[in-house]
C-alpha cells in the first residue's frame, strides 16, 4: 500500500495523514509557509519528518521547486518567505540529502509519482525521445539527472513562454510544470500510466484528466492519496 501526501509548506497535517501500514510518500514542498506560520515552527515540523523518515526508512521523500532552491549555490526562482533563512533550510538539506529519493517515483508500472510531472518537452530536451520506458525507467533517468545536473531543474534554464512566472511553459522540469499545462504535454500522454503530482494548491484530491492526479490540498483539505 502507498500514501502519497500534497505539499507540506509548514503544515504538520502529515502527521494525522501517515499510516503504519503503508509507504508514505511525500511530494515535497517542505518549506515557505502559506498561512503565516513561524520560521521556528516550519524547521521543526521538517525535522519532525526527517524523525519519521528515519524511524520508517521505506518513506519516500521527494524535492519539490522550492527545496530545488535550498539546494543550489545561487538563487533562480522562489517566492521566499523570509530569505534571511535560505542558508538555514540549505544546510537542513545538506544534511539530510541520503533520506531523499530524489524527484521521481515509481509506484508500479503504471504510476509515477513527482512533484509537478513530466512533459515530453522537458524529457526530450535533457534526457532524450521517449520510447515507452516503464515508470521505474523514468523515474532512474530523472533521479541520476537531478544528481548530475540540478540546473536542468531550474525555473529559468527551461521558460519559453513569454511572460511565464507560474511555470506554463511545456519546457518545465517535474518540479515546476503546472497542472493545467501537463495533460496536453503529458510524456505519458499514449500510455496507461498515471502521474501523481502535488505543487498546484487544490480544495481537494483532483483529477486534473484521465491520468494525472493532484495531491496538493493539505492547506484546504487535509487528505492523501492512498494506493492499495
Amino acid at each position: 500500500m502507498h500514501n502519497i501526501i500534497g505539499d507540506i509548506h509548514g503544515l504538520d497535517r502529515w502527521k494525522r495523514l501517515v499510516r503504519e501500514d503503508a509507504t508514505n510518500i511525500f511530494v515535497g514542498d517542505y518549506f515557505d509557509s502559506k498561512d503565516g506560520r513561524s520560521q521556528e515552527e516550519i524547521v521543526a515540523n521538517f525535522k519532525d519528518i526527517i524523525v519519521f523518515c528515519k524511524s520508517h526508512p521505506e518513506t519516500i521523500l521527494l524535492y519539490g521547486n522550492h527545496d530545488l532552491n535550498y539546494t543550489l549555490d545561487k538563487d533562480y526562482k522562489s517566492r521566499f518567505s523570509h530569505p534571511e533563512y535560505r542558508e538555514n533550510y540549505r544546510q537542513l538539506f545538506a544534511e539530510t540529502e541520503a533520506l531523499f529519493y530524489g524527484v521521481a517515483y515509481a509506484i508500479d508500472e503504471k504510476t509515477l509519482v513527482s512533484h509537478a510531472g513530466v512533459t515530453k518537452e522537458w524529457y526530450e530536451k535533457y534526457i532524450g525521445p521517449y520510447h515507452g520506458e516503464a515508470p521505474q525507467v523514468v523515474a532512474q533517468q530523472i533521479n541520476d539527472l537531478w544528481r548530475t545536473n540540478k540546473e536542468a531543474f531550474t525555473f529559468s534554464s527551461n521558460v519559453t513562454v513569454d511572460p511565464d512566472v507560474y511555470g506554463v511553459s511545456p519546457t518545465h522540469s517535474p518540479v515546476w510544470i503546472r497542472s493545467w499545462i501537463l495533460p496536453e504535454h503529458n510524456l505519458f500522454a499514449d500510455t496507461p500510466v498515471t502521474q501523481i503530482i502535488g505543487h498546484t494548491p487544490k480544495e481537494g484530491i483532483t483529477l486534473v484528466s484521465a491520468r494525472i492526479l493532484c495531491v496538493d490540498c493539505l492547506l484546504h483539505n487535509p487528505k492523501s492519496w492512498i494506493m492499495e
